[in-house]
């Protein structure tokens, strides 16, 4: 009886953990979408392409994490955000101004109230303010308005 259901047990052990990984974490840059988009710096972490319908995304790691207080305490806020621009050349500029931009972005988030992190309202109202302070960064006194998007990928207040 016990062999009846050992047997399937390893069966899974073993089986769902190698279809993960060859479906989930295994680089595919042996085909050639993959590294043409390497070629351009369109890959993520993952070696896989991030370059969607014309859009080219740039993930900002490490996540941020700041403290602020509210009523008195000390609070924190882990976030990770993602840039978007449908231009390479936008990106290579984001990547290369990436000191000038999480610096910006740090003194941002450390200077949000609770009350406002805590809405909806308010998460949409800082993307827009993060982006148009790495559009300041990335295009100086030319920021182009509606150029780009800033997306959260992750939010953890404490």
């Amino acid at each position: 009886m016990k062999k009846g259901i050992l047997i399937p047990m390893i069966v899974m052990l073993v089986a769902v953990p190698g279809a993960a990984y060859f479906m989930g974490y295994l680089p595919l840059s042996m085909g050639s979408d993959v590294s043409a988009a390497s070629e351009q710096g369109q890959v993520d972490s993952h070696g896989e392409a991030i370059a969607y319908s014309g859009s080219i995304y740039l993930p900002l790691n490490p996540p941020f994490v700041v403290n602020f207080s509210h009523m008195g305490q000390l609070r924190y806020l882990q976030i990770s955000l993602e840039l978007m621009y449908h231009d390479q050349a936008l990106i290579d500029q984001a990547t290369q101004e990436m000191p000038a931009i999480r610096n910006e972005l740090i003194l941002m988030l450390s200077d949000q109230s609770y009350e406002k992190l805590a809405s909806l309202e308010g998460k949409q109202e800082l993307r827009e303010e993060m982006m148009a302070a790495i559009n300041a960064v990335v295009f100086g006194s030319q920021v182009a308005p509606g150029t780009g998007e800033i997306y959260i990928t992750n939010f953890v207040m404490q």
